[in-house]
């Protein structure tokens, strides 16, 4: 094969027998996905359950919705190119990226999960027990442990981000994804975000997070994670949850100023104080306002849950 035929001949057009692929050489093709049923919409986007009759699967298409501003669609390709890269069985990955061919919306594929997210746990008023909690959590901390490794930070931790799996053929297994990348900050580039609106869920960002142009780091999502124990731990109560019926900037302010009631003020006297003591002092750690009081990382925010003692006494 002469290096003229390797890089003008399409390799469609080349016979099948004998042909050798020369570094460099281009493969091309076209994949159809079905449009199954919508699962959800964003401001810049639409989410949609597809399937993928070449691989005999459904997967979850994201597409960028018409006339979305610059800096979104900036945003919108660096959560397909980031979510393609992980390696890491609790993080959703990137499939496929392209464009519609009528429309040329850019849209990218990820992997479909059956089950719910920790937001329809809490809607539907079920009650997890603590060591449920704990395997919940402790799966979120080890994908955060690999994401902040990477250099990014989430931004956008809470409920409807972290995804329990279940599996078709086994309803005991249990698989948790962290989801939705879309605003992720990538620490690693040193050119301030070109938006300076505030980026994330008033409810769940931490002090440093409710400015514009805010200094970020991985203990900033660990405070987030913190605000979603509390929901979990107490049934589905809020530390601010007399803010959701006001304007959003109520909850940015109280994040910044407001010090949290204590979890364990939901919990039933039958709760053996040492245990009230252990998630209080648990959940004050993650959600300190002065970042250098948490958790230092995500890995030793695991060791402490691991250490600490539920009020079921588990």
């Amino acid at each position: 094969m002469s290096e003229h035929q390797n890089a003008q001949t399409p390799i469609g057009e080349l016979p099948v027998e004998g042909v050798e692929l020369e570094p460099g050489t281009l493969i091309t093709q076209s994949k159809t996905y079905k449009i199954v049923s919508r699962l959800g919409e964003g401001g810049f986007g639409k989410v949609y359950k597809v399937f993928d009759p070449i691989m005999n699967r459904y997967a979850a298409l994201k597409m960028i919705k018409t006339n979305v501003p610059e800096d979104e669609r900036r945003r919108f390709r660096q959560e397909a190119r980031l979510c393609g890269t992980f390696m890491h069985p609790n993080l959703i990955r990137t499939l496929e990226v392209g464009t519609t061919q009528d429309h040329g919306l850019f849209w990218f594929a990820m992997e479909y999960l059956e089950g719910s997210d920790l937001l329809g746990y809490l809607s539907r008023g079920e009650l997890l027990r603590w060591r449920q909690i704990r395997e919940i959590f402790s799966q979120t901390l080890d994908a955060l442990t690999h994401v902040h490794a990477r250099k990014f930070v989430h931004c956008d931790i809470k409920p409807a981000n972290i995804f329990v799996a279940t599996d078709l053929y086994d309803s005991n297994l249990r698989l948790v994804k962290l989801i939705d990348f879309g605003v992720a900050r990538d620490l690693s580039d040193p050119s301030p975000p070109s938006s300076r609106r505030i980026m994330g869920d008033p409810f769940y960002m931490p002090p440093e997070q409710t400015y514009a142009n805010p200094q970020l780091d991985p203990r900033s999502d660990l405070y987030a994670l913190g605000i979603t124990f509390y929901e979990l731990i107490t049934g589905g109560h809020h530390p601010l949850e007399d803010l959701f019926e006001v304007h959003p900037r109520e909850a940015l302010i109280a994040q910044r100023e407001r010090p949290f009631v204590p979890p364990s003020a939901y919990f039933g006297e039958h709760v053996d104080p040492e245990h009230k003591s252990d998630v209080d002092g648990f959940f004050a750690t993650a959600t300190a306002k002065n970042p250098a009081e948490r958790f230092p990382s995500a890995e030793i925010m695991k060791r402490a849950l691991l250490h600490v003692v539920g009020p079921d006494g588990t």
